[in-house]
């Protein structure tokens, strides 16, 4: 056999697998046909379950060969290689898979919207003004939402959702950490206000984040002008909010201030006691929400970031969380042609803990390719498996729960036929809460519908 010259002589196949996750990514494997998933069993409840025989990835630990988890009540009651299987458990024999925590998407605005088209299309997503903290996305969660099992079928157990805002908004309201299984939105709620969603003004106000228009009929003296003054409307605001919350802290049962939803809203933000979620892209704007969080104290967490890689030891140094993503939107015309992709993992090299979002309900189900497309531009595959689970958890306060395999945590599972981030896995079996959850999404059973369809009789 041949030598192949660019890969030094091996023909181990890493080139074709990570050009298949940057392919996928891209959505130019969108018309391969999906692979048949597995049967689901009904599982009687009350009953352990153990998935024996897997290769068990726990994310904070080594590998477990041939290892066993056993469900319990909901939860990982055990897990190892010498975990002794109940006589009463359920058993299901998951030779030659792998069992993964349950991935999270760090943003999306799943429950919130249907169809794009604006109220007639079930979208629930922004409320009109600049400021409204006192919005709760839980609230408008819908539970029977059709995008929801197309995404758990690909291994997404959990979604931060989150409001949006119209032309100038700055403060969208609270986003949600959600399990995509429960009859109600608090059911389905891990921390119901997980954070608040802000931007930082941007010049124009254009940007992937919206926020106004009418850029290209301005001035660039115009442009930074109007990036000041919205700078300056935001810092008033949050300088309302801390006097407001410091006045609560003071008041007594006869001087307190009249209530103020809003405000009342931004009292754990102020605090400390609930992340700011902040939508920036350049490094002014990250530079913005810096100053903003040494004056008023606040806990950052940065989202999109497309430039974060130029403040990388600064954001590593402060320890500021970023979430990325999406992947896999395009670079631009100015910009390095890999900038987008590369971003993740200069980060993380730089000590940045980071996490990965799609900004899309119905593109959260390629949340494992949007991790994948960045391990082609250097992101550690195993870091990239992090950024999905533990990371994330951690960012949300929730790493006691979710987010890895270890005993007393929720069993949000996933056991597949191999690596997530590569397109060619499937889900063969998925648990929220220690709940096996069945695979009738839409597209399954569209797929299967078609599949059996009758062959056309000839004359």
């Amino acid at each position: 056999m041949k030598a192949d010259r660019r890969t030094g002589g091996r023909t181990d196949g890493r080139l074709v697998r990570n050009a298949v996750r940057v392919l996928a990514a891209a959505g130019l494997l969108s018309a391969c046909p999906p692979v048949r998933l597995s049967a689901q069993m009904a599982l009687p409840p009350g009953r352990p379950i153990a998935i024996t025989n897997a290769t068990i990835v726990p994310v904070v630990g080594e590998r477990i060969p041939r290892g066993t988890v056993l469900i319990r009540d909901g939860r990982i009651a055990a897990v190892g290689a010498n975990v002794a299987v109940p006589a009463n458990a359920q058993v299901i024999d998951a030779s030659g898979m792998f069992v993964y925590p349950g991935l999270i998407d760090a943003g999306t605005d799943m429950g919130l919207v249907e169809i794009g088209q604006g109220a007639a299309g079930g979208d629930d997503r922004r409320e009109l003004g600049e400021f409204n903290p006192q919005d709760v996305a839980l609230t408008a969660v819908n539970p029977f939402s059709e995008i929801i099992p197309t995404v758990r079928v690909n291994g997404v157990t959990s979604t931060l959702t989150a409001p949006t805002g119209g032309p100038g908004w700055q403060i969208a309201g609270q986003a949600a950490l959600i399990e995509l299984s429960g009859w109600t939105p608090q059911e389905m709620a891990v921390v119901p206000r997980a954070g608040m969603v802000m931007t930082y003004p941007r010049t124009g106000g254009g940007g992937r984040f919206g926020g106004g228009g009418g850029a290209g009929q301005q001035t660039p003296e115009q442009q930074r002008a109007q990036i000041l003054q919205q700078a300056r409307v935001l810092r008033d605001y949050l300088t309302s909010a801390k006097a407001y919350a410091d006045a609560k802290a003071r008041a007594t049962a006869t001087d307190a201030p009249a209530i103020n939803l809003a405000m009342e809203a931004m009292v754990p933000v102020m605090r400390g006691e609930m992340s700011a979620l902040f939508d920036v892209e350049t490094a002014d704007q990250i530079r913005g929400v810096l100053s903003l969080a040494d004056s008023f104290h606040l806990k950052v967490i940065l989202r999109g970031a497309i430039y974060g890689w130029q403040l990388a030891d600064t954001l590593a140094a402060r320890h500021v969380p970023v979430i990325v993503g999406p992947t896999t939107e395009l670079p631009g015309p100015n910009d390095p042609y890999d900038m987008i992709y590369a971003n993740p993992g200069v980060l993380a090299r730089a000590g940045v803990s980071i996490a990965f979002r799609t900004n899309s309900a119905s593109d959260s189900r390629n949340l494992p390719y949007d991790a994948a497309l960045a391990t082609a531009y250097g992101l550690d595959p195993d870091e990239a498996l992090r950024a999905l689970t533990i990371n994330a958890a951690r960012m949300f306060g929730v790493a006691d729960r979710i987010g890895s395999i270890e005993a007393g945590k929720v069993a949000d599972l996933i056991v597949t036929s191999g690596d997530p981030l590569d397109v060619r896995t499937t889900t063969r079996y998925l648990f929220i809460r220690g709940e096996l959850i069945p695979f009738n999404d839409k597209h399954t059973q569209a797929y299967e519908r078609w599949r059996a369809r009758p062959r056309p009789s000839r004359p």
